[in-house]
């Protein structure tokens, strides 16, 4: 079996008066839900009247509802997609029944853990990292405006950081119908010592990848490592909310290639 811990923490920033950041998991325990892994999920949330924390709290729970519903062990990448739509669907329907609620949305980012594999999904400019050892890796896109500038060779990824149009996002829970979402079809492996960190632009916005790196190295602990983290935030200024989720691997079940035949065999 494959242990993980996860921890996490969330605060309002120093110039905001509400958190509109949303955060969850999910780990079963038996039955036809474990063979859908560990779920973990962030979201951002943007509108006025609450409009921004009502986004992502629906977001995360419909996401939550959603993928669990579907059982089947190789779907976990389309259970995925299917549950964003569904949160999707549920945001616009909110939305379009209140005039306070008008134009809400959220991003939405999503990662599922099975045996060893690691699966996500993901739409707006909330952002998944791997961190192992001295290394840190992106492996979401970001959906906003400067990342095309800087996809384009416009702007560079400093200037991109202080852009008057960081905040604008292309992609997100609530705004299209149509919702394109990211997703790996083809899992990454899982490693011991591994941290995914998930979170939202209040963080990494402000908090650089060699902080984030250091954190990890020195604290261990993701609950630990997710509040300083947003301490460091804060330090920098904490110019918007900032929510960040860690899971550590603390074992992977690796299955042998051979192993994995006998089990398709006998089933």
């Amino acid at each position: 079996m494959t242990m993980i811990t996860i921890g996490a923490a969330s605060h309002c920033g120093l110039h905001r008066k509400e958190n509109q950041d949303y955060h969850a998991y999910y780990s079963p325990e038996g039955g036809s839900k474990n063979k859908k892994g560990i779920l973990m999920a962030l979201a951002d949330g943007m509108g006025g009247h609450s409009g921004g924390a009502i986004a992502s709290r629906i977001a995360i729970n419909i996401l939550m509802e959603e993928y669990y519903k579907d059982w089947l062990e190789d779907s976990i990448p389309d259970s995925l997609v299917q549950a964003f739509h569904k949160a999707n669907a549920e945001v616009i329907a909110q939305s379009q029944n209140n005039i306070d609620l008008d134009g809400m949305g959220t991003t939405l980012t999503a990662v599922v853990f099975h045996q060893d594999k690691m699966y996500y999904a993901h739409v707006g400019d909330s952002r998944g990292y791997v961190i192992f050892e001295n290394r840190i890796s992106q492996f979401t896109r970001d959906h906003s405006y400067v990342a095309g500038l800087v996809k384009a060779g416009v702007i560079t990824e400093e200037e991109a950081r202080t852009h008057p149009e960081k905040n604008i996002i292309t992609r997100a829970i609530g705004i299209d119908p149509d919702l394109r979402v990211d997703t790996s079809r083809k899992h990454q492996k899982t490693k011991k010592d591994q941290y995914v960190l998930l979170c939202c632009d209040g963080l990494y916005g402000v908090v650089s990848n060699e902080e984030m790196v250091n954190a990890v190295r020195e604290y261990r602990v993701p609950d630990v490592i997710c509040e300083k983290l947003i301490e460091k935030a804060n330090e920098h200024g904490g110019p918007d909310n900032i929510t960040a989720m860690i899971a550590r691997i603390d074992s992977a079940n690796t299955i042998s290639s051979l192993t994995r035949r006998f089990m398709n065999l006998v089933r």
